[in-house]
């Protein structure tokens, strides 16, 4: 039966005062040893079990955790050396075996991993973020947003080495907790940093602009709010899980670092009596906007995302036993947990798709729809009609908002506030304060079951609140 033992070394390494752990084989005639190439401290090394140890993992640093993942590497290390050497020599014919033949399988071993590496620890951070977007599959605004963490990486970067370190890199291996903290710090105060310094800014946008559109290539550097901050940090911290996950970094920068939860105040949301006199407001004299008007309606009737909104057909609208209803599955759930939502459509939203049923939409058509069911004109110019619309119809309520780069409240009329998402917040608001039952609204809002998101929606009215106390008179 063949017996594998290792051992320390006697020489110490000057550079890390480690150990080499020395393999030897043994099997009838043969008995081989080999260096490894594996190097331990003393400290690390059992020689009751001839093993590397881990040291207890309670009250856990970010050295400490760093040096457990670090040993544990190479215990994996050497039961792969170990696993080939067994299986190889099966596999030989033992009357004859070379005398190097174990120093030579290690040899052949590490060199193949060594090359195997090489490519991989030569990636740039950019490049593996290109294989976590091309793993994960972000489509639309998700992958957007993410496209933003990665070009505010690589100004990061650009503006460290000009200012601080012109080797200065970004090493997915050598990214600590303080290069993280640093990084949002100068995330924070980028906004400050270009006024200062406009020309390196200049050249820092061509690269790496906030945005990308097709009329605007540079956008500049706008002031970034807490929540923006907290949203950036969740997304980033969704790459280096990736790369743990997938087992092409053992770096955990995150850990240690407080992510925060956004603060959105409470939603604000359309009565319907606001819908109403919107809905029912005399605007045939600019027609553009009457039609954008009758879009923004039907949106708070069935209560989806704009993005939704846009891609809808006829093929959309079911006509059921019970009357006609629209049925789509939203694009935020389609790439995790599925849900088809429905949504009948009551007298108001049938006579709006019945208004433009024989409207010719071709000057309405996107790269995206080429039947749109309604007249539905670009995001950006959908929101300008919005408010536009608010304000012609008089609804001009004050209301609390968050200012999202100081975080405080103010005051505004709704026209100023208003949005194609307060459609959607209508929806959900209103349908909410009459039946109260999340999974109902969720089935025709998308909302997946337990969403957190669908929290934000939720408004009790202070006479339902009044109701529910009342109960326990």
């Amino acid at each position: 039966m063949a017996t594998i033992t290792l051992r320390l070394s006697a020489k110490t390494d000057k550079q890390t005062n480690q150990h080499e752990i020395l393999m030897r084989f043994r099997h009838g005639k043969v008995d081989q040893y080999a260096k490894t190439n594996v190097f331990v401290h003393p400290d690390h090394w059992s020689n009751d079990t001839k093993s590397i140890k881990i040291p207890n993992a309670r009250l856990l640093t970010d050295e400490k955790k760093q040096l457990i993942n670090d040993l544990q590497k190479k215990i994996d290390r050497l039961n792969n050396i170990m696993s080939l050497v067994q299986s190889s020599f099966q596999a030989i014919n033992k009357s004859n075996v070379e005398k190097d033949w174990l120093k030579s399988l290690i040899e052949d071993f590490n060199n193949q991993s060594q090359q195997a590496d090489e490519p991989q620890s030569q990636k740039t951070i950019f490049e593996w973020f290109e294989l976590f977007m091309e793993s994960k599959k972000y489509k639309g605004g998700s992958a957007k947003a993410m496209r933003v963490v990665e070009r505010a990486l690589g100004r990061y970067q650009g503006y460290m080495r000009a200012k601080r370190d012109k080797s200065f890199t970004l090493d997915i291996n050598a990214i600590t907790k303080d290069t993280i903290i640093d990084f949002f710090e100068y995330f924070q105060n980028e906004f400050h940093l270009a006024e200062q310094d406009p020309k390196l800014y200049k050249n820092l946008l061509k690269d790496n602009p906030t945005e990308i559109t097709a009329k605007h290539k540079t956008a500049k550097i706008e002031e970034r709010g807490f929540n923006h901050i907290v949203n950036t940090k969740k997304k980033l911290k969704c790459f280096f899980n990736w790369l743990n996950k997938e087992g092409y970094s053992n770096n955990h920068p995150f850990d240690g670092i407080e992510i925060g939860s956004g603060n959105y105040g409470d939603p604000i949301i359309l009565s319907i009596d606001e819908r109403n006199k919107i809905g029912d407001f005399d605007l045939s004299a600019t027609p553009h906007l009457e039609r954008q008007r009758d879009v923004f309606i039907f949106q708070c009737l069935i209560g989806c995302r704009v993005g939704d909104l846009l891609k809808m057909t006829p093929d959309n609208v079911v006509d059921g036993e019970d009357g006609l209803y629209i049925q789509y599955i939203p694009r935020k759930t389609k790439d995790k947990k599925t849900v088809t939502a429905t949504v009948p459509l009551n007298e108001r939203a049938t006579a709006l798709l019945a208004k433009y049923k024989n409207v010719d939409m071709s000057a309405y058509r996107n790269k995206n729809n080429r039947n749109p069911l309604l007249p539905f004109i670009s995001s950006q110019k959908y929101n300008e009609a919005i408010k536009e619309i608010f304000k012609l119809c008089g609804i001009n309520r004050m209301v609390i908002k968050l200012n999202p780069i100081s975080g405080e409240e103010e005051s505004k009329p709704l026209y100023e506030v208003a949005s194609s998402h307060m459609a959607r917040r209508c929806f959900v608001g209103n349908l909410y304060n009459k039946v109260a039952d999340p999974n109902l609204i969720g089935s025709m809002s998308g909302h997946v079951e337990g969403s957190k998101a669908f929290k934000r929606y939720r408004k009790i009215e202070m006479e339902t609140k009044r109701k529910a106390v009342d109960l326990i008179n």
